[in-house]
Formats: C-alpha cells, sequence, structure tokens
C-alpha cells in the first residue's frame, strides 16, 4: 500500500509539472563538471604539404591562459602563449605577441572543433580546419553547487563558479527556472566603485525525478570599462553543459 501510495504521489508530481509550473523552495545541491585543462590537436594543409596545430586552454588561479603551437615542414616551429574566454558556442583567444593573426576563434562542430580567425582560416583545398579534444590530456574538474530557495523568490547561491555567497533572485522563463545572483562587495573596498559579476543559472525539473531540477546554462555577465573610464559596458561569457548537473532535494 505504502509503494502505490509513493507511486501515485510521484506520477501526481509528474503531472503537475508537465501541466503547470512548480515553484522551487528548500535546498538543491549537485555538482559541475568543467575543463580546467582542454588540449586540441588538428591538421592543416598550406602549401602543399602537412601542419600541425596544437592548442592548449588552462583555467588557473592566474587566469585563462592558452598556449598555442604550430609545426610545418616548411617553417620553424612557432609556439604563442596568451589567453582565451568563454563566448556562447565559441571560444575566443587572443596573443599578445606582435605576431598576427592575434585572435582566434574555437568553435564547436559536432564532436570536432572549427578553427578560425576573422580574416578566415582554411586548408588549400578551402576546407575548415577542425581539431578534435584529446581526451588523454584533457582533465576536469568538479565543482559543488548548492541553491537555497527561500520566500519571495530569494535564493542563496553558494560553490559552483565561485567559494563565495551569492544573494539573490529566481524567476520564471518559460519552462525554465532562472536565478539571477551578484558577487558579494570586497569588505575591503570600502567607498571604491565596484563592478560585479553577474551569474545566472537556467534550470529544469527532471520530468524523471520530480524532485531533481536539471541545470541547462550557467552565464556570466562581467563588467568592463574602456581605458579612459568613461564607459562601461558589460560582456557576457556561457556555458552550455552536454550533461546537465543535477541537483537533488535536500
Amino acid at each position: 500500500m505504502l509503494v502505490f501510495f509513493r507511486i501515485c504521489t510521484g506520477l501526481l508530481f509528474l503531472g503537475m509539472v508537465s501541466c503547470g509550473r512548480i515553484d522551487p523552495g528548500g535546498q538543491f545541491s549537485g555538482e559541475i563538471k568543467d575543463w580546467i585543462h582542454e588540449v586540441f590537436d588538428g591538421s592543416i594543409m598550406s602549401n602543399g604539404e602537412e601542419g600541425r596545430i596544437r592548442l592548449t586552454l588552462r583555467q588557473t588561479p592566474d587566469g585563462m591562459l592558452a598556449t598555442m603551437t604550430f609545426e610545418h615542414p616548411k617553417v620553424k616551429t612557432v609556439s604563442r602563449e596568451g589567453k582565451w574566454d568563454v563566448g556562447d558556442g565559441e571560444r575566443k583567444i587572443y596573443f599578445d605577441d606582435d605576431r598576427e593573426p592575434s585572435e582566434y576563434y574555437l568553435i564547436k562542430r559536432g564532436i570536432r572543433f572549427a578553427f578560425q580567425t576573422k580574416a578566415g582560416l582554411s586548408n588549400d583545398d578551402g576546407s575548415p580546419v577542425l581539431l578534435m579534444r584529446n581526451e588523454g590530456l584533457s582533465r576536469k574538474a568538479s565543482y559543488p553547487i548548492n541553491l537555497a530557495f527561500d520566500s519571495n523568490n530569494a535564493v542563496v547561491v553558494s560553490g559552483g563558479a565561485t567559494d563565495l555567497e551569492m544573494l539573490g533572485e529566481w524567476m520564471w522563463a518559460g519552462s525554465s527556472i532562472v536565478v539571477t545572483a551578484k558577487l558579494p562587495a570586497d569588505k575591503n573596498a570600502v567607498g571604491r566603485d565596484q563592478d560585479l559579476e553577474t551569474y545566472k543559472y537556467f534550470l529544469q525539473w527532471d520530468e524523471q525525478k520530480g524532485d531533481m531540477l536539471l541545470l541547462e546554462k550557467m552565464v556570466v555577465m562581467r563588467p568592463f570599462r574602456k581605458q579612459d573610464g568613461a564607459k562601461r559596458q558589460s560582456w557576457m561569457s556561457s556555458l552550455t553543459f552536454e550533461e546537465k548537473p543535477k541537483l537533488r532535494a535536500k
């Protein structure tokens, strides 16, 4: 009888999720898995001969660092050090070493990644330059994330992209629950104008398990000032999860 009651309760909950919205409440915990060291290998046909490209992207305490090595029979092996950012579906790689091109793009194409520049980059036959992630040399790390939903749409975010506790709010956007939270101000920066990062988390109820939220996407809005400091802009990085992290109710 107890088993039957649980089954009926679960079916009822799933029906409510399918037909309407269930507001989240209480605490949900899970973990985010993200690449901290990625290696991409590929080749390019130039002047009738094959060259080799290796691109390494790292997330470190000193920032998001990039290393590119290019080998070709007709030129000296080149190694470049730079930085990279995450865009929506692409990575932007920057090199500040007085060489051109100074900016590259790594764009996901199925299981491969197109390697491009603003002016274009292709093989001798006009086909795109493609790289593959070297799974053996790449590394992932897991980060805990906790969401505590309170009354009046308030939410507390801890873990995940930052070790700090962030206060925010949530709202419905279609079938998604969108959590928006901002980094807390630096207590040692009293009197200074602080431009704080804003984090957005896009979640949905798991239709198979009614007490679980699935994290679909994470977006970070980072403030930016021009060199003269006169005009502030914001630029966005986003991470869409191929395997959606599961946040379970506690």
